[in-house]
């Protein structure tokens, strides 16, 4: 055997025999497209990859679909997209001798895919059986592909996150993943030469999630030329013939044939590719099936309707505040920061704690039903809330228990029995709102609490000041009230999702808990006040008439003798 000197600046001792042929092949490797590549791993039910079947799946398995170091898919389901994720991670496992990371919303849904798609994709894949090795690592989250790993984790687990560097990251459905831990995901990336990522998925709401991603990159659409000239996207409004189930041109009304369509990009000088795959774009889709669903009338099914048949974000009217019920509990007798309070009512106090913005301020009065504002503001910390706790001689006040738990907690203790940190409950929580006074929580479901903050504006028993804060009204419409399905049960449930920063949204849902929190308070402290009443009046009692006038009874003091 010959002697090994160094190469490429890597020393001698490390080069090897071994070494020099896996470098070798992987730059073999490197020349083998991602077309040819993908053409040798059928799908498991359906086979070979057909682009008769779906035509703009091609560009996908271009060079560009391959390397792009960024590109964002946002979809219908049943577009073919996620066989062509799995095997962009494949391809870079085998081909490139890369670490690549699949990130499932949930581990649950990270083992049905790994039994039903992965290892049925090695299953009927003679080529891929034989990159396989004999002694490999073969269990649901990690399975040796040639010279490289694929990594599949469930985004629930930070820890599970971190414990991979990866070269290529896959984000499947994306709206759904643990949002707080994408970033955790994204930077197991920013360590390799190659640091490539795709983030697919149903869009939910708009301005949020893969909907947002889209609208930030080129924003690719299909577009078709019919037989008249017209060129075209197809959208339900324009090319959908309900009487007859046809996609039509929206000029000439003749069939429009989807499958000779190309992408075009709205803004082609941007540096991220963005796709839009509706199912409308697939040749022969089920579009009686689309049809039906467009016409329900429920808000829940013309939500999946829009996200999974069209693609598209949706957002129902009644789903947000609207600026108009913003505008309309607004009174001009109302300053933004009045000086005090001098009303026969009781004044609460809502404080939304962010990690790096101000904090977000709402101060009422309450009389009755109804309460209108004293403050609506930005403080710097908290000092300044102790001073408008005292100000305006609050009763009750409320405060996010996070991320500032210490400094929220220090508040409470010095306000006893005045201020309660807020947690939101989970789905197992059954009472709206749970009070805890020894430890000073109060635990509310976050849903019913967003949706009783805005129902009293929308009816005007929250009265706002006549002049705004800058972000107010941008704050109180981010939050969007949204059904989605869950990955493990099937069932659909109610949820608010925020479009931007939702800081005095919040602010306003904390005093609405310290309004709450006051009034359990009070009749807490009603039921324990203790009240005397004659005995009579509570019982068979008949009291001793020995202090009576003009009574024959005769007192004697001591034993009787015999």
């Amino acid at each position: 055997m010959p002697e090994m000197t160094a190469l490429d600046g890597i020393p001698a001792t490390e080069v090897t025999a071994e070494f020099l042929l896996r470098r070798d092949e992987k730059v073999a490797n490197r020349m083998v497209p991602f077309l040819g590549w993908a053409m040798k791993v059928p799908e498991p039910k359906s086979g070979t990859l057909d682009f008769d079947r779906f035509p703009f799946q091609r560009q996908l398995y271009s060079d560009h679909g391959a390397h792009d170091r960024e590109l964002v898919i946002k979809k219908s389901t049943q577009v073919g997209i996620s066989a062509y994720l799995l095997r962009w991670a494949m391809y870079h496992a085998d081909i490139g001798g890369l670490n690549s990371l699949y990130i499932f919303p949930k581990r649950q849904q990270m083992y049905d895919f790994a039994d039903a798609r992965i290892r049925a994709a090695i299953l009927v894949s003679p080529y891929l059986s034989k990159r396989i090795p004999h002694a490999h690592v073969n269990n649901k989250g990690l399975k040796q592909v040639g010279t490289g790993w694929l990594y599949a984790r469930g985004s629930e687990s930070k820890a599970d996150l971190d414990s991979v560097d990866a070269d290529v990251l896959c984000l499947d459905e994306y709206d759904t993943l643990r949002q707080e831990n994408i970033p955790d995901a994204e930077r197991r990336i920013t360590g390799s030469l190659e640091g490539r990522i795709r983030r697919v998925g149903v869009p939910s709401i708009p301005g949020w999630g893969i909907d947002e991603l889209y609208q930030e990159g080129d924003q690719r659409q299909w577009f078709v030329r019919c037989e008249c000239g017209e060129r075209q996207t197809p959208n339900y409004d324009d090319n959908v013939d309900e009487d007859h189930a046809k996609i039509i041109c929206a000029k000439c009304g003749l069939p429009l044939d989807v499958a000779g369509g190309e992408w075009v990009a709205a803004f082609p000088d941007r540096e991220i590719r963005s796709y839009h795959v509706p199912r409308l774009i697939v040749p022969n889709c089920d579009l009686r099936t689309i049809i039906k669903a467009h016409h329900r009338t429920s808000p829940s099914e013309r939500q999946v309707h829009f996200n999974k048949d069209l693609g598209e974000a949706y957002a129902p009217s009644e789903g947000r505040l609207s600026h108009d019920a913003i505008r309309a509990a607004q009174r001009k007798d109302i300053p933004l920061r009045a000086k005090r309070y001098r009303g026969q009512g009781f004044v609460t106090m809502g404080i939304d704690v962010a990690s790096v913005r101000s904090l977000h301020v709402r101060i009422s009065g309450v009389e009755a039903d109804r309460k209108f504002a004293l403050f609506i503001g930005e403080v710097e910390d908290f000092d300044e809330v102790a001073k408008l706790l005292d100000r305006y001689n609050v009763n009750m006040a409320a405060v996010d228990h996070l991320p500032e738990g210490r400094l929220a907690r220090k508040l409470a203790e010095r306000f006893a029995g005045r201020v309660f940190l807020v947690s939101f409950g989970g789905d197992t929580q059954r009472e709206v709102l749970k009070v805890d006074p020894d430890t000073r929580m109060a635990r509310v479901r976050r849903t019913e609490a967003l949706d009783a903050t805005f129902d009293a504006i929308r009816e005007q028993r929250n009265l706002l000041p006549g002049e705004l804060p800058l972000d107010y009204e941008k704050h109180m419409t981010s939050p969007i009230r949204v059904v989605e399905r869950d990955p493990d049960t099937g069932a659909h449930k109610v949820i608010y999702r925020s479009t931007g920063p939702d800081d005095f949204a919040m602010a306003e849902v904390y005093d609405l808990v310290a309004k709450e929190c006051y009034i359990w308070r009070q009749s807490t402290d009603d039921a324990l006040r203790e009240e005397l009443a004659p005995l009579e009046d509570v019982g068979d009692f008949e009291r001793a008439r020995l202090s009576d006038t003009g009574t024959d009874i005769v007192y004697r003091g001591g034993l009787e003798g015999d």
